[in-house]
């Protein structure tokens, strides 16, 4: 109940955000979950460089900014519905001037400026990180491994996948040819490389007999089983699959275009 004139809200950087509503599981949101795979496949196949290609994923509402008139400099795969966004963007008091260094009795000092602050202001640090951005290395070494994700925002699933992969193959080289690394998100580009690690992923597993037999009957994972239990006669969600198999493979192409040329 805290009025939004109330609040100032210190943004060293913004964000773009995924859609609430084109990640829920389950058969009642095939059309949107299922829909906004096909409608990002066809976002990557259809751009030529990266600006193009957020431009055409915020047009068909696959990613959210608090403010149009900014570009976003980090992407944490936060997720965020419309309600949510139209609360937030009720808060007009926002701060941009870089990371607070230190809160001193009568002003916040930030990386590029200071604000005056009285001493009745309550601090909320809001700034803890999920995950630790790390950097990748093979999941198997020797008799060590090294959990992380085999497929973006799924540490549960790719922990599964991880283990089986451990109890199935003998192979060190092929288990981490089948695990690659999903390396957690920080900028906008990471969009683009978690995308084309997940689509690598897949390709490699599409490759071994009875992986995707083990995925799509795995409790965790929501969307192969979804894919797979589509009735034959429901027409229009099998269009929704055929968009998204038509697009596949162009859009894989052009991740490794798109992010040769931006240097990722």
């Amino acid at each position: 109940n805290v009025p939004p004139d109330a609040i100032c809200w210190v943004m060293p950087r913004d964000s773009w955000f995924l859609n609430r509503a084109n990640v829920q599981p389950g058969m009642e949101f095939f059309m949107q979950s299922l829909g906004s795979m096909a409608t990002q496949m066809e976002c990557i196949a259809q751009s030529h460089s990266v600006p193009k290609l957020f431009g055409k994923l915020e047009a068909s509402g696959q990613l959210l900014r608090l403010d149009t008139s900014i570009e976003p400099t980090m992407y944490h795969a936060a997720v965020m519905s419309q309600a949510e966004l139209q609360a937030l963007r009720q808060i007009k008091n926002i701060v941009r001037k870089g990371r607070v260094l230190r809160i001193e009795p009568d002003q916040m000092v930030l990386q590029h400026g200071t604000v005056a602050v009285d001493a009745q202001r309550v601090f909320v640090d809001c700034s803890a990180s999920a995950a630790e951005l790390r950097p990748a290395v093979p999941i198997f070494q020797g008799n060590k491994i090294v959990p992380q994700f085999v497929r973006a925002f799924q540490p549960t699933f790719s922990a599964a996948l991880v283990a089986h992969i451990e109890a199935m193959v003998d192979d060190e080289a092929t288990k981490n040819q089948l695990c690659g690394v999903v390396p957690l998100p920080d900028t906008p580009l990471s969009w683009l490389t978690m995308h084309a690690a997940n689509m690598a992923n897949s390709n490699q597993w599409s490759k071994v007999k009875g992986l995707g037999k083990w995925i799509a009957e795995s409790r965790l994972d929501g969307f192969s089983k979804l894919m797979r239990s589509v009735d034959p006669s429901d027409t229009e969600k099998l269009a929704v699959l055929q968009r998204f198999g038509t697009n596949a493979g162009s859009a894989a192409m052009r991740l490794r275009e798109l992010l040769a040329r931006a240097g990722g």
